[in-house]
């Protein structure tokens, strides 16, 4: 109990982080795609052949991904819709639906049921960052911490974040599970995305 209490005071109480200017790692792929300015002020951009506006939070542009509906319906699931939908800013890691099928399998259904919905809370709060790490940002935080940087997440546990040979970002969860950064800097209204190619698991979860 003490621990789910932890990680709903850091869901309430996440801070906010400042951005920098540095280099972006080489091996990651930008959207770089074609924009156009909307009515509402914002910019559309197309990631994978999907529009995704910036004016609008994670959860409205998730909405518009065909790639990435277990990951908006989880967190439906565990009534996180909210939290990413505050102003954040956040810095979200979003798997694909492959990524969910093939780690969790069958245990994605368990994971949705009532019963099992700290669990999953758990779960999709380790993907999300207080503050706004544009890839520049993490480059420099890895850089800095000589090799790797740890990123607390809103459930509390770490990531660790390296950039491997083919100077992609690599995260690594508590486990040793590793999951590429695949696109990022999918720019949000409540801060940045980024797609990833694995879904990682904090320790003290057996999922």
């Amino acid at each position: 109990m003490k621990n789910i209490f932890s990680i709903f005071l850091v869901l309430a109480c996440f801070t906010v982080a400042k951005a920098q200017n540095v280099t972006p790692p080489r091996g990651s792929s930008f959207q770089d795609s074609v924009r156009s300015e909307n009515s509402d002020g914002g910019k559309v951009i197309l990631v994978n052949g999907e529009a995704m506006n910036t004016a609008k939070d994670f959860i409205e542009n998730l909405t518009s991904s065909k790639t990435h509906t277990i990951f908006l319906a989880s967190l439906r699931a565990a009534s996180l819709v909210g939290t990413f939908k505050s102003r954040g800013p956040l810095t979200v890691f979003v798997p694909s639906d492959t990524a969910f099928t093939q780690k969790l399998g069958k245990k994605l259904d368990t994971l949705t049921k009532p019963a099992h919905k700290y669990e999953l809370i758990n779960l999709l709060s380790y993907h999300a960052v207080p503050g706004n790490y544009t890839a520049k940002e993490l480059n420099k935080l890895i850089k800095d911490g000589k090799g790797e940087a740890a990123l607390l997440t809103l459930s509390g546990s770490k990531l660790i974040a390296r950039i491997d040979e083919n100077r992609n970002i690599v995260l690594y969860d508590e486990n040793g599970g590793k999951s590429v950064v695949s696109q990022f800097d999918i720019k949000q209204s409540n801060g940045t995305m980024h797609y990833t190619t694995q879904v990682l698991i904090p320790k003290d979860r057996a999922l």
